[in-house]
């Protein structure tokens, strides 16, 4: 019978799990050159700090059944390179592991990035050709540079997986002089426009604003919530399409605005919350729209304190991994 798996970003909560898992499966390998006292200090590599970074940039997948975690593999953005696919042994044999390798290639493309590198074991190399994969020219086995085992470096390039949506993006950033490698250095997914936005009101400029149906039925519950506890929670933008935002940057480089210090606050077109429905700018009465010194409100701290309740998370807090600007008044449903 086949075994039914959900994936699903890893959390700082599965990081002990993520940890067993790794060491289960390393153990339990039977076709290997490795010899056990190699397999056990690998197993035994403090690998936490790591996978807390790749948890941070939403970079470690993991498989999960009604049992428990099954498998886990990651994306090192800055190498661009796949990692730590870890299946535990009695999860083999379901095609789990090839799901893995195609789940993490689809979250690079919405990184931008469009080949992945590996090293793995020549006892894996095969699996890995079915997976696309081929040895680098003039390759041989090396010492892995953070196991110290023995590996071969394979690659892939795979543009076939980039959508209409992302080439439409990476002609608009050749337009705009944004590099290729925006997504994977700022730490930025591509955001597909929300197709069935709803209303959800005036913002504090009379305008209509629109969030996806989940975010809108999250936002009201928030503010609702809000009031009750004697705090007003305002809109100041929700839902902004991909044209708008590539006219605030235009805008900024009519002005004479450096690029890359725009997208110190502005995030490139295609890569804004904004676009999918699922973020807003909010303030409150007594302070000015998108300034700092939201930070000192009470409505600022009852978001910090409850906003999570309703799937909310500050996107921009102070010295974020996306090198964004602090943005106390961005909240995105995650």
């Amino acid at each position: 019978m086949r075994k039914e798996f959900r994936i699903r970003p890893a959390k700082h909560d599965d990081l002990e799990a993520l940890c067993a898992l790794r060491r289960a499966s390393i153990l339990a390998t039977t076709r290997t050159t490795f010899t056990k006292a190699e397999l056990h200090a690998w197993a035994a590599l403090d690998t936490v700090g790591a996978l807390r970074g790749r948890i941070d940039d939403r970079c470690t997948l993991i498989a999960e059944s009604t049992d428990n975690l099954q498998a886990s593999i990651g994306l090192q953005l800055d190498s661009r390179e796949i990692l730590a696919l870890f299946v535990l042994p009695t999860a083999q044999g379901h095609g789990l592991g090839r799901t893995m390798v195609t789940a993490i290639e689809k979250l690079a493309v919405q990184f931008g990035l469009l080949e992945l590198k590996l090293s793995t074991a020549e006892t894996v190399i095969d699996f890995y050709r079915t997976c696309g994969y081929q040895i680098c020219k003039n390759a041989s086995l090396q010492p892995h540079p953070r196991t110290g085992l023995m590996a071969m470096e394979m690659r892939r390039h795979f543009p076939h997986r980039q959508t209409r949506f992302g080439r439409i993006i990476a002609a608009l950033h050749q337009q705009l002089g944004i590099s290729p490698d925006y997504g994977y250095r700022f730490r930025l997914k591509l955001q597909p426009e929300c197709a069935h936005p709803v209303s959800i009101g005036e913002d504090v400029f009379s305008r209509t604003q629109n969030l996806s149906p989940q975010a809108a039925r999250a936002w009201h519950a928030m503010r609702n919530a809000a009031a009750t506890d004697g705090v007003e929670l305002q809109v100041v933008s929700g839902l902004r399409s991909v044209d708008y935002q590539t006219g605030i940057i235009r805008a900024k480089l009519d002005k004479g605005q450096n690029l890359s210090q725009i997208l110190k606050v502005s995030a490139a077109p295609g890569y804004s919350e904004h676009h999918s429905g699922r973020a807003l700018d909010v303030n409150t009465p007594g302070f000015e729209p998108l300034e700092e010194e939201f930070e000192n409100s009470q409505a600022f701290r009852w978001l910090m304190d409850s906003a999570g309740k309703f799937g909310f998370g500050l996107s921009y807090p102070k010295n974020n991994r996306h090198g964004i600007a602090y943005e106390p008044w961005h909240w995105c449903l995650l």
